[in-house]
């Protein structure tokens, strides 16, 4: 038992031999059961069996039978051992009931179970083998019985003619041949549904390993497309974004030519603005652009929106829109003189997709075989939507960028202009103290406001000035740019308010008015005394030669 335990983790490549192993452990821990049974058992059998003997012989026989199987069981021996004991009783039993009664007896009985017991517990063969020792001996036994040569040990027992014999015989024989063969159909097809099982088995392994490594290998390119899409989101300039998207998307996946080409104005070119690889340096230099509306799968994908992919070996299957992209050697040769350099295997043309608006389209060449896969498009279009996002994200960030510079530079005109206007109209100077003294340390701060100077703070010290101190007057300077700014804008409100107030009270007064004489009246009145003009001439009158 320990045996067929220890046996149970033995690792079979082959299923037949594992199946084997399988059932010879099963026998191995059924036979202990069987013993102890067959002990249990016999003992309501040999008592009464053994009483009702006369012949020594036969007693004997069925003691003999019962002590070995007994010690078989408590004695450790080897399976086979066990076994060999266990059939060799059954056989002396069958033996002594055909000694005892005959073909008429019950000696089929033990013969059929020696068959069955041999079969299970050992092989088919055993079992074959058992037919046979069962045959041999009821011929030698039904001869000797036939030419009376001995005779029943039984005395009760009626003579036996030839037809019992060959009857009896047959019977055995044929039960016996029925169960191994039926043993043989049954192992036969526990084997088959063992090896079906296990081709099942690895069928289920292999997928299991395929969802695995497909599983890493999605994973992989989500972690390089998240890498691409947390780097380029970071650039601001759309320049330097198509150039480190490209190089990053080229070495992430490892492409030896990436290309980004983007829609003209009139939408009818794709214009190529940035690409990786001496192929690309020349395409370049050379302006290189394609009409959307052609066969070039660059306007395919920007014209359907679709992803465009092709993979394969031969030059049927890769379709290419430059002759500096070769798909051969030969063609390398042809072209750049150098047998060396890489050529296309796989190829993917991307769409730059804004919602339903394509402004370009993203390539990208590999030398290796069946690099893109269909499964992998959903993957790579995302990588091509962050590429596209992140571009019209750094080109609404320029516009916004330029509106500000030229809102900044209009304001710096117009504070510019007013406080030149204010300066030219009253003296804005103040001064305390004599700078004229010999020696003093100078220090001049600027008044700024939004960039733009509109005066300075000149002190004077006969001490050098510290960086404390300075710091402490550029951030008084900044202060009271501040506080001019906003006193200029009081005063430009009140200016505004009152101008408008009076335009209201004049506005008002004239309106009373209900002659034309007392309107011009109150118009000149009002106007010189709110402008405290010397003189306010006005005059109604067709003619265009007034003055």
């Amino acid at each position: 038992m320990m045996e067929g335990n220890t046996s149970q983790n033995v690792t079979f490549s082959n299923p037949e031999e594992a199946t084997r192993q399988l059932y010879k452990n099963w026998r191995e821990q059924f036979v202990m059961p069987l013993l102890i049974g067959s002990l249990v058992l016999g003992v309501l059998v040999l008592i009464p069996a053994v009483q009702s003997v006369g012949s020594l012989i036969i007693k004997a026989i069925f003691i003999a039978s019962y002590v070995m199987t007994g010690i078989v069981t408590v004695i450790r021996f080897s399976y086979s051992v066990r076994i060999s004991v266990f059939l060799l009783g059954i056989y002396a039993l069958g033996m002594s009931e055909l000694f005892r009664y005959g073909i008429l007896g019950d000696s089929s009985f033990f013969f059929l179970g020696l068959i069955i017991f041999a079969t299970l517990l050992l092989s088919p063969k055993s079992g074959i083998i058992a037919i046979v020792i069962d045959t041999l001996t009821i011929i030698v036994v039904g001869w000797l019985m036939l030419s009376e040569k001995i005779l029943p040990l039984s005395d009760l027992t009626s003579p036996a003619v030839l037809q019992d014999w060959i009857s009896g015989g047959a019977m055995t024989i044929m039960f016996g041949v029925i169960i191994v063969l039926g043993f043989q159909s049954l192992e036969k097809t526990f084997l088959e549904a063992q090896r079906q099982i296990d081709t099942n088995l690895s069928t289920i392994k292999d997928e299991r390993n395929n969802l695995e490594k497909i599983v890493v290998e999605r994973t992989l390119q989500l972690r390089r497309v998240n890498e691409i899409g947390r780097t380029i989101t970071t650039v601001l300039d759309p320049d330097e974004l198509l150039t480190r998207a490209v190089h990053l998307i080229g070495d992430e996946f490892e492409c030896y030519y990436t290309a980004i080409f983007l829609t003209d104005i009139s939408e009818r070119w794709a214009e190529l603005k940035v690409a990786t690889g001496d192929a690309g340096k020349v395409l370049l230099e050379n302006k290189h652009h394609l009409d959307i509306n052609g066969k070039s799968a660059i306007g395919t994908a920007i014209r359907t929106k679709q992803v465009y992919m092709s993979s394969s070996a031969g030059p049927d299957d890769v379709r290419l829109d430059n002759p500096l992209l070769p798909y051969t050697r030969s063609q390398i040769a042809v072209v750049f003189d150098n047998p060396l350099l890489p050529y296309t295997r796989s190829q993917i043309v991307l769409p730059l997709a804004i919602g339903e608006r394509v402004v370009g389209a993203l390539e990208m060449h590999s030398t290796k075989e069946n690099m893109f896969l269909q499964q992998d498009a959903d993957t790579y279009q995302n990588m091509a939507n962050q590429v596209a996002i992140a571009l019209e994200n750094s080109r609404l960030f320029t516009e916004a960028q330029q509106s500000i510079n030229e809102m900044s530079a209009t304001q710096q005109q117009y504070l510019q202009g007013v406080w030149l206007s204010l300066a030219a109209d009253q003296k804005l100077e103040h001064t305390l103290g004599d700078r004229d003294l010999a020696g003093n340390e100078e220090i001049e701060i600027p008044l700024t406001l939004r960039d733009q100077i509109i005066g300075q703070i000149n002190m004077s010290s006969l001490e050098e000035w510290t960086p404390e101190q300075k710091n402490l007057i550029e951030s008084i300077a900044a202060q009271a740019a501040l506080a001019l700014e906003n006193a200029r804008l009081v005063e430009e409100s009140q200016s505004i308010a009152m101008r408008e107030r009076l335009a209201n009270e004049v506005t008002s007064k004239i309106w009373a008015s209900t002659t034309i004489d007392s309107i011009l009246q109150t118009t000149v009145r009002e106007l010189g005394r709110a402008l405290e003009a010397a003189e306010v001439d006005i005059e109604v009158s067709m003619d265009g030669n007034n003055e």
